[in-house]
């Protein structure tokens, strides 16, 4: 089957561009035909606006040239949301058929505070979709109250041939966006009581997002532990893992974030939250720990204690490298992705 997959450029920020770059890079089949179109592009902003628009007026006539009979939509909230659904309609009257890729850390909560218009809108264009997939639990339950049917896929990471030892990892690290949302703010409260214990332990926050709000308080605050290391390359990720002896992500709302599975391909345990498909990952106290979001005394308690257990560290990082080899590697990914493609022709 040929397919046609519309999603933000590749080398983009955010988990949904590095799903497509995994597509890119990994994608092999002898009956399926994966052809890529862009709809989004950083850039000012009329440079969004060019892309944004060149990726829909292109589409149909990608459809038509290519005789694609599946177009794979990568949708969010917001403007991914508007793009796609305007997409989803121009597919169908084109006689394809649409898949609905929801990555959204919290598409459930964006349709429920929508304004009521908006709401039946959004319900109009997952019902024209003919498949839908979504990362987590919450959102297919959530969504299952309006009859929309929608299947879980979890994402999937490269798999290191041999994951780096652990010995010169030194510092905490958060990879993504920095905001309420991912419990940036609660992570600069603690800092102080992290320092009193353990000053020699940096806490690195890489991402964009509230980048001024978050160094203004860091400034403020006199937080001697925080270093801010902005949005990084993958290059430069792949260094800044080498020195991680632990990922926090001490979030409010997810999906399933691609830097939780990475980190732990690398064999990093992660402090995290029961929040979206975090917990269908993670099994605190086996590969990670997880609390509640908001419980800054135990999001403390978690991080002194993996500092302070080095064994059990250890111990917790093998296995989470273990979890991602055996049920969140890319081969088994592809392979659930050419059975989706193929059932699909039949």
């Amino acid at each position: 089957m040929r397919i046609l997959m519309f999603g933000p450029n590749h080398e983009t920020k955010g988990g949904i561009a590095t799903v497509i770059a995994n597509f890119k890079g990994h994608f092999h089949s002898t009956t399926n035909t994966v052809f890529y179109l862009e709809s989004w592009k950083e850039g000012n902003v009329f440079q969004r606006v060019f892309y944004s628009a060149r990726g829909l007026l292109l589409l149909p006539f990608q459809v038509k040239r290519k005789k694609i009979k599946l177009v794979h939509l990568h949708i969010a909230q917001d403007g991914s949301y508007f793009r796609k659904a305007l997409a989803t309609r121009l597919a169908k009257l084109c006689g394809a058929k649409v898949l609905l890729h929801v990555h959204g850390s919290h598409f459930d909560q964006y349709h429920k505070e929508s304004m009521p218009r908006l709401q039946k809108h959004i319900l109009r264009t997952l019902r024209k979709a003919d498949k839908i997939i979504v990362l987590n639990e919450d959102v297919r339950t959530y969504f299952a109250n309006y009859d929309i049917e929608m299947d879980i896929v979890s994402n999937a990471v490269p798999i290191l041939e041999t994951a780096p030892m652990s010995d010169e990892r030194t510092q905490i690290s958060c990879f993504g966006q920095l905001g309420e949302r991912k419990g940036t703010y609660d992570l600069l409260r603690i800092a102080k009581v992290l320092y009193a214990r353990h000053p020699e332990v940096m806490i690195y926050l890489y991402g964009d997002g509230d980048l001024k709000e978050v160094q203004e308080l860091v400034i403020q605050q006199e937080l001697k532990n925080i270093r801010i290391g902005g949005w990084i390359t993958a290059d430069e990720k792949a260094l800044a893992m080498r020195k991680t002896m632990i990922h926090v992500l001490p979030s409010y709302q997810e999906g399933l974030p691609m830097s939780v599975l990475e980190t732990m391909a690398y064999g990093i345990p992660n402090v995290s939250t029961y929040v979206g498909g975090i917990p269908d990952v993670i099994e605190s106290g086996k590969d990670g720990l997880l609390i509640n979001p908001g419980e800054e005394d135990a999001l403390a308690e978690a991080l002194i204690s993996l500092i302070e257990q080095e064994t059990i560290r250890k111990k917790m990082g093998t296995a989470a490298a273990a979890k991602i080899k055996t049920h969140f590697s890319m081969p088994a990914y592809i392979h659930k992705w050419n059975q989706i493609y193929t059932e699909w022709d039949k």
